[in-house]
Order: structure tokens, then sequence, then C-alpha cells
């Protein structure tokens, strides 16, 4: 089913009759796909900046460079599916495009059931409200508003498998900690009366299940009503029960499980028990990047400039230990003693900040430009970023060079 302004958009598309381009050919766009051609529009094409998808196709729809778009008439109906939310409207304008929409308007309130895009109806769901969020946020932004699409809360160093090439760098703890959860209470009550509000909590180790305590986080994040959602991501190598279970039970918990083949030893258990009690889940193969190395590479500033622009967790926040952070490796390469970290680049909540000034804090780190000292470290991470194989294993913590 279509929502009501959903409907009028199509209609408008449909009225004029002129090509119809899908700016990005990843989730959003497929989805996209999907909303427009149920309806009875015809996709004229994607667009990707990725150089690797120029040239290919996606259900029979070629994928085009964003170059090869000058070729369409300049009627054409361009909707932004990517996170270029600030610059790809005047990108697009600048070539002479005057009909340019934002893939939210498209599928804000649409009912995806019998979606047949290959994708779990709850990532659909999970998916497009992202999208929309991060929109909103981009619109908002010029309204002095503070809204926040990922929070991290890490509730344990601690995990449950060893993995070498953890992009969160758990390979390196040694000795890891459940963290201090009156620390972490404290810190999460200050951010959210800070800020207007939040889309996605998401709680994560390590592995978050490894703590005991962690149900008192859960609860504590989902009884904000500025919240939307609150996603626990999981290795399925821990079956949730008692107190941990009844957390898990709110209607804004989703439990985001990734499937590491033999690792995941309790992936059946833990989807009947799940599917039991009624608890959103979805279950997804896993491909990672050689991001999982702290390694010191001098590089100028307008490449790092670049890796940080096009990484794909720079639209997070990471709360650790009472500090709140642009990025997971930053925090936890930070937290190792691995690297170092200049006041801008961290929010202290081990103090007293709050009010005003936290919000302002929060405001200049979560609308960062430039990169920060950890991009020095890390391989990157984004789409060229080289492939490697997830899960191995690894016997014992892997040797650190401290610079702190």
């Amino acid at each position: 089913m279509t929502a009501p302004d959903s409907a009028a958009l199509i209609s408008r598309v449909k009225a004029t009759g002129a090509p119809v381009v899908l700016f990005g050919a990843g989730d959003v766009g497929k989805i996209a796909w999907w909303a427009l051609t149920s309806q009875g529009v015809e996709v004229t094409c994607f667009s990707d900046g990725r150089a690797e998808k120029h040239g290919t196709s996606w259900s029979g729809v070629e994928i085009r460079s964003p170059e090869q778009l000058a070729a369409l008439s300049r009627d054409a109906h361009v909707f932004i599916c990517a996170n270029y939310l600030f610059s790809m409207p005047k990108t697009l304008g600048d070539m002479g495009f005057t009909n340019i929409h934002h893939a939210a308007d498209l599928l804000d309130g649409v009912d995806f059931t019998g979606a047949d895009i290959g994708m779990d109806p709850v990532f659909i769901e999970r998916k497009v409200a992202l999208h929309v969020r991060e929109t909103h946020k981009a619109r908002e932004e010029r309204e002095n508003s503070l809204v926040l699409k990922y929070l991290d809360v890490v509730v344990t160093e601690a995990c449950s498998m060893k993995c070498q090439d953890c992009s969160n760098l758990m390979q390196y703890y040694t000795k890891p900690r459940h963290s201090d959860l009156d620390l972490l209470g404290d810190a999460v009550d200050r951010i959210v009366d800070s800020i207007d509000r939040i889309y996605e909590f998401r709680v994560l180790g390590g592995e978050p299940f490894v703590n005991p305590k962690a149900h008192r986080v859960i609860n504590q994040l989902t009884a904000y009503p500025t919240v939307e959602k609150v996603v626990i991501y999981t290795n399925a190598t821990i079956v949730p029960k008692g107190e941990m279970l009844e957390a898990l039970r709110n209607p804004k918990i989703v439990v985001d499980i990734t499937n590491y083949g033999q690792h995941s030893r309790k992936l059946e258990p833990l989807r009947e028990v799940l599917t039991d009690n009624g608890i959103d889940h979805l279950v997804k193969i896993p491909e990672w990047t050689d991001s999982g190395r702290i390694n010191f590479v001098e590089r100028d500033a307008a490449v790092l400039d670049d890796m940080f622009a096009n990484c794909c967790v720079n639209d997070i926040l990471t709360l650790l230990n009472g500090k709140l952070y642009r990025c997971p490796f930053s925090a936890n390469g930070t937290n190792l003693g691995a690297m170092p970290i200049t006041d801008a680049e961290v929010v202290d909540l081990t103090g007293p900040l709050s009010g005003l000034e936290l919000r302002e804090r929060i405001r200049a780190l979560y609308s960062r430009r430039t990169h920060l000292t950890a991009c020095e470290y890390c391989n990157g991470r984004d789409y060229r970023t080289p492939k490697i194989d997830p899960a191995i294993q690894t016997r014992r913590p892997l040797p650190l060079v401290s610079v702190t």
C-alpha cells in the first residue's frame, strides 16, 4: 500500500512521462525501485558514484555514472537514494535538472509487505526509516534542531568470538571489561536531555549478551520517548533468557543477528526464542572490509578528508566508558591507548558537562566534515577498501603498540 504523500508524488511522476532516475544503487535505491514499479512507474536507470557499478545492472535496469545523466532530458525525475543529502541537490541543480526528489518522500509510510527484492521485511522497514530520518536531519539542521541518526552504546569490551579483523578492534583487548553501567546510564541521560530526537540506539560490544546486566541499559534506552528504535547487535553465540529476554520484548527493540556460520553456534535456538516471544529480528550474512588494523600511515589531509567523507560509519556516534566519539574505530583505538585524540574529537561525559554546552559540543562533533586523528591509523572503511573473509579467529589478542 502506498502512503498518501507517496501516492501524490507518484501521480506527479506519471503525469509528466519524463525519465525516472534513482541516484544510488544500494539498498535504498532498490527499495525505491520496488515502490515505483509496483505502482506502474518505469525506472529509466540507476546512477551511482561507485565506478565498479558503472555498466552493470540490477533487475534489468542499467546503472550509469553521474556524468552519463547529462544525456537525459532536464525534466527527468531524479530521486536521491544515497547519503549525499547535502551536496546532491545542488549538484543536480547545477546540471540543469528541475525535478529533484528525496527518496524519503517516496518511501515514508509505504507498506512494503510482499516486496520481493531479496531483503528481510524488518531490514526494509529499518532501512527506510533510517533514510527518512537522515533526510529529516539534513532538513532540520537548517532549522537548528539536533537529531541523531545512530548512537552506539558499548556495554562491554568482551566478545564471545575472537575475530582477528574486527573493525571495532576487539582483537586488541587483553583484559576486556564490562562497562560501568552507572557511568553509562548518567551519560545517556544527559545526551538525551541535550538533543531533540534520536532514531536508533545501537547496543553492542564485543558481544552485548556477554554482559549479564545489559538488560539494565536496554530498559533505560527503550524508555526514552524521543528514541524510536533500540537495536541489539549479536553474533548468535548466546541465547538471552530471564531479565535479558524480558527487556527484548519491548516493541522498540530489533535484534540484528550476524550469521558467522559455524561460529554462530546458537543461531537457530536464538531465532526460535525471538520468534516465540514476538521480538523483531533479522539475520544477515556479513561482508567485511580490511578495516580491523591499527596502523599509522602518513597521508595528505585531502586524502584523509576523502576517507572520512566516504566512510560507512561517519554518521555514527559511539559512547564508550563515559566518552562520546565520532566513530567506533576512534572510540576503541583511543580507549586502548593506541592513538592520540584532540579535544574536538571527543565529548567527555565523565565530568558534569550538560545542557546547552553539551548540546553544542555534540552538534560540533556530529556535524564535523573533516577527518579525525583516528583516520591516520585506519585503512579506510568504504567501497574502495579491499574485502576480506569475515570472522577468521585468533587464539590470543593481537599485539598493540601504545602511543599514550
